[in-house]
C-alpha cells in the first residue's frame, strides 16, 4: 500500500512515523502518537510494513507508505525520495529502520518502551536527535548512568491516557447477567447481559518464530480459556489480522470436540486501541499476553488479568517484574505446564541468547499442539487457566497501581517533545 502525499502547505512540522514489526506494542504506540500529533502537524505520514499496518489508518495520516516485502535497498531509496519532505523520522523501536532513515538524510527520533530491557541499548538511540523512553522499573537509573542517552533523552510516563469513568473497570454485581445469554455486553453493571472474558493476544507476531507457531499459541490459549468458562460466558478474542485469519481457518477445519463447552460463544477480531480499552473495561476479567502495552492498558483500565505464558523474552521478564513488585493478579508460564523452557534468567539481566528461549517456547507449543496423545497436557493448561481465574473479577486488577508509580499521559508528553524539537531544529525551508 502506498499513497501519494500532496503538499498541503499547512503550518506545523512534517513527521514520518514508523513502528517495529515485533508484536503490537510498537505499532499501537505509534498509532496513539499519530492521533495526538495530527492536529499539530502540517504533514503526518506512516512508513512501515507487515502487521504494523493493521493499526495505521488515514486519517490521522495524510499518507501511508506500505513497505511490506521491500528490501533494505528499496526502502532506503524510497526514504531518500521522501527525506526532503519531512522534518523528522519517528520510529517506535525499529532501530534498523532508524539507521536507514539516517542514511537517507533524515533526522531521527526514537520512542522506546524497552529501555529497561536491552542488554545493550542500540547505538542508534544515542545518535538520535531525540530519544523518548517510556518509564518502567529501572529506566531512570539506566539513563542517568549513560552520558550518551542523558544528552538527548526525554523520559515520559506510560503511553496511556487518563481514561473517562466509562472505561474504568468495575466489579460485576450479582444478578448483572442472565444465565444462558452469551452475548458480550458493554461491560456496564446492570446492563442485563453477562460480561465477556477478553482474550487479548496482541504481541504474537514477530520475526523470531513462524506465523504457524503464533497461530498454534493462539489456538492453545483460546481452547484453554473457553474450556474454563461457565455456561453463558462469552469470550472475545482480539489479535492481529494474521492471527485472526489463522484462528478462523482453524475453527472452520476443526471437528466439534466433546471436551469443549460448545455453548461458549467466541468472537475473534482485530481492534484499534480504543476498542480494546472498551473491551477491557467491560470484561469480567482478561487473559492477556504480558507485553508492556497490554500491561499498561490493564493499569489504565484496572481490569483484573491473568497473564498468559510468554511468547518472547520480554513477556517473561515483564510478568516476573509485575509479580515481584506486587502488581500481578495471576500468571501462568510454561514451567507451570510441564515446560521445559529455560527461565533461569534474572529479571534485571536479559538473556544474551534470546533465540534459545524462543526455540524452547516453540518446542513447548508444538508439544502441546501435537494431537497424538497429549490431550492430558492441554487439559492441564485449561485446568490451570480455570484455577488462576477463579477469583478474578471481584476487585480491580493490581496492575492499576502502576499508574500511581509511573503516571499516565505519556502520549501527550512525547508528542510535545517531538513537535518542539521539529520546530526548533527543522532545516526544511518553510513555504
Amino acid at each position: 500500500m502506498a499513497d501519494d502525499l500532496a503538499d498541503t502547505g499547512a503550518a506545523g512540522p512534517r513527521l514520518l512515523l514508523n513502528a517495529q514489526p515485533f508484536g503490537f506494542g510498537p505499532p499501537a504506540a505509534t498509532a496513539a502518537l499519530a492521533r495526538q500529533l495530527a492536529p499539530q502537524c502540517g504533514e503526518l505520514a506512516y512508513f512501515g510494513g507487515g502487521h504494523t499496518l493493521d493499526l495505521q489508518h488515514r486519517p490521522p495520516y495524510h499518507a501511508v507508505y506500505g513497505t511490506t516485502g521491500l528490501s533494505d535497498g528499496e526502502r532506503l531509496a524510497w526514504l531518500r525520495r521522501l527525506a526532503p519532505r519531512y522534518d523528522l523520522f519517528v520510529t517506535a523501536m525499529d532501530f534498523e529502520e532508524a539507521a536507514l532513515a539516517r542514511r537517507a538524510g533524515l533526522d531521527v527520533a526514537v520512542y522506546d518502551a524497552l529501555t529497561w530491557f536491552w542488554p545493550e541499548i542500540p547505538a542508534t538511540a544515542g545518535d538520535a536527535a531525540l530519544y523518548i523512553a517510556q518509564d518502567f522499573f529501572g529506566v531512570r537509573e539506566r539513563i542517568a548512568a549513560d552520558p550518551a542517552l542523558r544528552r538527548n533523552s526525554v523520559i515520559v510516563p506510560p503511553i496511556i491516557p487518563l481514561l473517562p469513568p466509562r472505561q474504568i473497570w468495575r466489579p460485576e454485581r450479582p444478578g448483572d447477567g442472565r444465565p444462558g445469554d452469551g452475548r458480550p455486553g458493554d461491560g456496564r453493571p446492570g446492563d442485563g447481559r453477562r460480561r465477556h472474558v477478553l482474550l487479548n493476544l496482541g504481541g504474537l507476531q514477530n520475526p523470531c518464530w513462524e506465523p504457524s507457531d503464533a497461530a498454534a499459541y493462539a489456538r492453545l490459549m483460546l481452547d484453554a480459556v473457553r474450556a474454563a468458562q461457565p455456561a453463558g460466558r462469552s469470550v472475545v478474542v482480539t489479535t492481529s489480522r494474521g492471527v485472526t485469519a489463522a484462528l478462523g481457518d482453524l475453527e472452520s477445519r476443526t471437528e466439534v470436540r466433546t471436551d469443549m463447552p460448545t455453548e461458549v460463544r467466541t468472537d475473534i477480531r482485530t481492534d484499534d486501541r480504543d476498542t480494546v480499552l472498551d473491551l477491557m473495561s467491560g470484561a469480567a476479567y482478561a487473559c492477556m499476553t504480558p507485553g508492556l502495552g497490554n500491561i499498561y492498558d490493564a493499569a489504565a483500565t484496572g481490569v483484573p488479568t491473568l497473564w498468559l505464558p510468554s511468547a518472547n523474552e520480554t513477556h517473561h521478564l515483564q510478568a516476573r517484574l509485575l509479580s515481584e513488585h506486587g502488581f500481578c493478579d495471576a500468571r501462568l508460564d510454561w514451567p507451570d505446564l510441564g515446560g521445559p523452557a529455560d527461565y533461569d534468567v534474572p529479571a534485571s539481566s536479559p538473556s544474551p541468547v534470546p533465540e534459545a528461549l524462543t526455540r524452547a517456547i516453540v518446542a513447548v507449543i508444538r508439544r502441546l499442539s501435537d494431537a497424538r496423545g497429549l490431550s492430558a497436557l492441554r487439559d492441564r493448561l485449561a485446568d490451570e487457566v480455570a484455577k488462576s481465574t477463579a477469583g478474578l473479577g471481584l476487585a480491580p486488577g493490581r496492575a492499576r497501581a502502576l499508574t500511581e508509580r509511573f503516571g499516565h499521559g505519556g502520549t501527550g508528553e512525547a508528542a510535545t517533545a517531538l513537535v518542539r524539537w521539529a520546530a526548533e531544529n527543522s532545516r526544511r525551508p518553510r513555504h
